[in-house]
């Protein structure tokens, strides 16, 4: 597809008719209790059953369980994985050692390949601002298949929260602002990266929202004497969007549905 060319994405396609260009990245701010990893596998299923290419980037939970998942939406992940049109990347065992996983000998990389993708050893941003500037001047490593992908490609973060278990916000906002973001605009992807809401100071989320192309609340409310949640599109530059509350109803499989 042409790096102009509007794709539709799963799920929110009925509150962006006109889809996004490829490069557009959303700010997604999910309350810790929502249903949003289920949004997350149901956008990555849809996509891949499209024939397009997904990489999830996993903070909250093992690698494993992001597969299981998309398995119970009718995914392959193995022949995914095989025809490159799929990377899930671990960041969630850094968490479980301070932020870092120290290194064996003779292994200097930050990204160690794993079985279908890469595990991030450090989540420290000095440690991956290095690694970064370093990777984008020689060259990314033969695992980071996703960087060779045409534009159109989805690229899915979980929660950056955990992330700032182990930095200075400010320091995460102009990783993000100075490395990530152009990273993600220059691969044409399009980004959805995930948020918990409350956790942050204020001014944390209006520098990130500023930073990005379009906003996304998942919000837990009462309805009916029910706790539910709700997904909405707060913003997105420049087009049309469907802005109004849509419940997110779940089926016995894991898949989530927007209804209302």
């Amino acid at each position: 597809m042409s790096s102009g060319e509007r794709v539709g994405i799963p799920l929110l396609a009925q509150l962006i008719p006109d889809g996004v260009k490829p490069g557009t990245i959303f700010t997604v701010e999910f309350d810790p209790d929502s249903q949003w990893l289920a949004v997350t596998t149901t956008i990555s299923a849809k996509y891949l059953q499209l024939g397009k290419r997904v990489t999830y980037v996993t903070a909250t939970r093992p690698p494993e369980e992001v597969k299981d998942s998309l398995a119970s939406l009718g995914i392959d992940v193995a022949a995914a994985v095989r025809e490159h049109r799929l990377t899930i990347d671990d960041w969630y065992t850094a968490t479980l050692t301070g932020g870092r996983i120290e290194a064996e000998p003779g292994k200097m990389s930050l990204f160690e390949p794993i079985e279908g993708g890469s595990r991030l050893r450090s989540l420290k941003v000095a440690d991956l601002s290095v690694e970064w500037l370093k990777s984008s001047k020689s060259g990314w490593a033969p695992e980071d298949v996703a960087e060779t992908w045409p534009p159109g490609a989805l690229g899915v973060a979980d929660s950056g929260s955990e992330m700032l278990r182990f930095n200075e916000e400010k320091a995460v906002l102009e990783w993000l602002i100075s490395r990530g973001w152009p990273n993600e605009r220059k691969a044409k992807r399009i980004t959805l990266w995930g948020i918990s809401r409350g956790a942050h100071a204020e001014s944390f989320y209006k520098r990130l929202e500023g930073s990005t192309d379009g906003i996304i609340d998942i919000h837990v409310m009462e309805r009916a004497d029910e706790a539910k949640s709700f997904l909405r599109i707060r913003s997105l530059k420049n087009q049309p969007s469907d802005g109004r509350w849509h419940e997110i109803e779940m089926k016995s499989n894991g898949e989530a549905v927007l209804v209302g």
